[in-house]
């Protein structure tokens, strides 16, 4: 595992980088959303721990291995459910955009909470694009990807729709 002068993981930094800029931002990010302040940190942890997990370079790539720059297509529908239901890359993508979905689902409605949950929607491509035109992170571009992302976020979504009541008592 790669790390931060020797002490830290790569990805433990990360995170721990996404907290600070949650904390920094959260009061007016919620301003702007017309939220609560940790509906907002929510929003900003959603954001960054996905792009923690699916931009930052890999072990292989810090030691100069690249990916091979194309996109692996085998399969563009949805995974079994016998791939959901046990620990694996699919399951792994799907749960990692579950927080974001539930942050933009918590959200009232607006032209911020539209234009947040356009970004969180884009965000699946985007990263898959990032992978593809960068092989220098050794990260592969996979349909699989995307559409275990988006049910990730959709999951998420209707999470946080239905905790909204919820979430708006306290």
């Amino acid at each position: 595992m790669r790390t931060f002068f020797g002490l830290v993981p790569l990805s433990a930094l990360a995170v721990a980088i996404t907290l600070v800029i949650a904390i920094v931002l959260s009061s007016r990010l919620a301003a702007w959303l017309q939220t609560r302040r940790s509906v907002a940190a929510l929003v900003v942890l959603g954001f960054g721990l996905v792009i923690s997990a699916t931009v930052m370079p890999t072990a292989a790539a810090l030691d100069g291995i690249s990916s091979d720059g194309v996109c692996d297509t085998s399969r563009v529908g949805f995974a079994s459910m016998a791939e959901l239901t046990s620990v694996n890359e699919s399951s792994l993508n799907v749960l990692l955009f579950v927080p974001l979905g539930i942050a933009v689902g918590l959200l009232p409605w607006s032209r911020a909470a539209a234009a947040t949950a356009a970004a969180a929607f884009s965000l699946t491509f985007i990263v898959e694009a990032i992978q593809l035109l960068l092989p220098v992170l050794g990260r592969g571009c996979q349909t699989a990807d995307l559409v275990d992302n988006l049910m990730g976020l959709a999951i998420g979504f209707a999470v946080g729709l239905l905790a909204r009541p919820l979430a708006s008592r306290t």
